[in-house]
């Protein structure tokens, strides 16, 4: 039985296919009007009666969000601001175009990275130029039928009604209608989404017992990492990149895998090779960076932070925490340093500063931030002076803020910790965990800005892991309390105890078995995490023996935190 609009499409004339235009509402995206004005006359000779036009992606953009249109063909470069990529992005992302619509990518461009980039926003067709009028007609035809034979199922999907679109898939799997293939995929999908991990299972299986197509082995790779089958997904996953190494959803289920494993540095490679792949994706870079200071790859979080800005500027995925993030993550890596080459990071970390206000003029939050993480900069660097007067301008903007933002406020924590005042930090951070009780996301930052976690929960945690380590370190097994600091650190980066344990533990595995270049990096990183403990301070023997201890099996890391 065919859905309300069904047809068959075996059935179309030519006659009938131009009535198809004729009910559709046309945008066409080109930044050159010779262009927009010759496709715009050709979907009109195709049979379509409404044609509008956008020259960039803004007004595509300011079109889609205030009509509804049923075919887009954009092209893939634009000039200056969005591409056809991050448009398709956007539309989708705001849900003013939905799968309902017809996208169509057209270009001249063939680069791998924008090929790549462009397929995997998923555009419902991909045109390469130079095209005739006749290619053009007889791609978008075939575009358009399958599109129309599909649609009453792309417009359940669209109102989230999963049953109804998965019954017309069946309807049209069990007719053997002419895109059945269309259906399986979309049902495999649609029983994904309804949480039927063995129902997808059992689809993605048939179609891979008849042939290895691509689509169902991701699909598979999918549902079994769902299902907590990470084996079985691994090996999916692999077995897709012997195929194709460029298939970039199956590096980013492998990086899943390793995460959910807690191998954080193959999950961190998998994300690296799909960025190589697509290197647009703005949380893709964002994800990296997590993964890379989790991995204490302090060179590719700050690139990572740096690509989020670079590709974030035109994507609707932009954050004014990218330019921040970057600039953080200067500061912790230059704390202490001279050289030219950190001076070149302040540079540009200050740059990206100013870059910020800049673009959230009349954002007073924004603003606020701004002179916070300017002021962290100029303490890592030792400037007293310019520190103080940056730190009293960033409380003076806050204080006259009227109802701050929690991440306003805690990077304010952040500010009050830079510049020693400790026990004011810890207040303010007491404060927002009793305002925010329950949101484990902004807990586990809370806890990970000061000396000691703040939250109940946060200070149990350290405990455990701080006994875990040491009862590893009690037996000798040395590079597995490493292990289990360097997990305690992720979470609670500034913690003295465990920073100092974590270096006990290196200095001790040096005496027993020498020198090991990673862990010099990791004890400069903990020494830049603890700053310089003073004489009141209860861990400060230890701090002293500690250092002696350093001297004598990794000088080079006193030598970088002194410089």
């Amino acid at each position: 039985m065919r859905a309300p609009g069904q047809f068959n499409p075996k059935e179309l004339r030519q006659i009938d296919i131009v009535k198809i235009y004729s009910t559709k509402r046309c945008l066409v995206i080109d930044d050159f009007p010779e262009i927009r004005g010759s496709l715009t006359r050709t979907l009109k000779t195709f049979g379509a009666k409404s044609v509008e036009t956008a020259s960039d992606g803004e007004e595509a953009i300011r079109h889609c969000s205030s009509n509804r249109f049923d075919i887009v063909l954009c092209d893939y470069n634009l000039g200056v601001g969005k591409d056809g990529q991050q448009i398709l992005e956007e539309v989708r992302y705001l849900r003013v175009l939905l799968m309902t619509s017809l996208f169509v990518m057209i270009t001249g461009e063939s680069s791998r990275e924008m090929v790549l980039g462009a397929l995997e926003c998923q555009p419902d067709d991909y045109i390469t130029k130079p095209y005739t009028q006749a290619s053009l007609k007889l791609r978008l035809n075939k575009a358009i039928i399958r599109h129309e034979a599909l649609l009453h199922i792309k417009t359940c999907i669209s109102k989230g009604d999963y049953r109804k679109a998965l019954d017309y898939c069946n309807d049209m799997i069990i007719d053997g209608h002419r895109y059945a293939p269309d259906c399986l995929k979309i049902k495999g999908q649609l029983h994904f989404l309804l949480k039927q991990l063995k129902e997808a299972q059992k689809v993605y299986s048939t179609v891979l017992g008849k042939k290895p197509v691509v689509w169902a082995k991701l699909g598979m790779s999918k549902t079994l990492l769902e299902m907590g089958k990470l084996e079985a997904a691994e090996d999916m996953c692999n077995e897709i990149l012997e195929e194709d190494s460029r298939y970039i959803e199956a590096h980013d289920m492998l990086a899943e895998v390793h995460t959910k494993r807690n191998d954080l540095v193959d999950a961190q490679k998998s994300i690296e090779n799909a960025t190589r792949i697509s290197p647009k994706s703005v949380l893709r870079h964002r994800k990296l960076a997590l993964l890379s200071e989790r991995n204490h790859d302090d060179e590719t979080a700050l690139k990572s932070h740096q690509n989020s800005i670079k590709w974030g500027q035109n994507s609707c995925h932009e954050s004014p925490q990218d330019y921040f993030n970057y600039a953080r993550k200067v500061s912790d890596m230059v704390k202490g340093e001279t050289s030219t080459e950190s001076k070149a990071l302040v540079k540009q970390a200050n740059t990206f500063l100013d870059r910020a206000r800049k673009r959230y003029t009349g954002k007073p939050e924004i603003q606020v931030q701004a002179q916070m993480v300017e002021t962290q900069i100029h303490a890592s660097q030792g400037n007293e002076k310019k520190a103080k007067e940056s730190s009293d301008k960033a409380r003076d903007m806050y204080n006259n803020l009227p109802t701050p933002a929690v991440e306003t406020s805690l990077e304010f924590a952040r500010t009050l910790h830079s510049m020693n005042e400790e026990d004011e930090a810890r207040e303010l951070l007491a404060k927002l965990a009793a305002r925010h009780e329950g949101n484990d996301g902004i807990m586990q930052i809370i806890d990970g800005i000061t000396g000691e976690p703040i939250t109940a929960e946060g200070k149990e945690q350290a405990s455990r892991l701080t006994k875990d380590g040491i009862s590893s370190y009690d037996e000798k097994d040395y590079n597995a309390a490493v292990e289990v600091f360097l997990e305690a650190l992720n979470t609670y980066p500034k913690h003295v105890g465990l920073n100092l344990n974590l270096i006990q533990t290196i200095t001790s595995e040096a005496e027993a078995h020498g020198f090991n270049a990673k862990h010099e990096r990791i004890c400069t990183r903990c020494f830049k995490s603890v700053g310089n403990i003073g004489e009141d301070h209860k861990q400060h023997k230890r701090y002293e023996f500690l250092i002696k201890q350093l001297e004598k099996h990794y000088p080079e890391s006193l030598l970088k935190k002194s410089r």
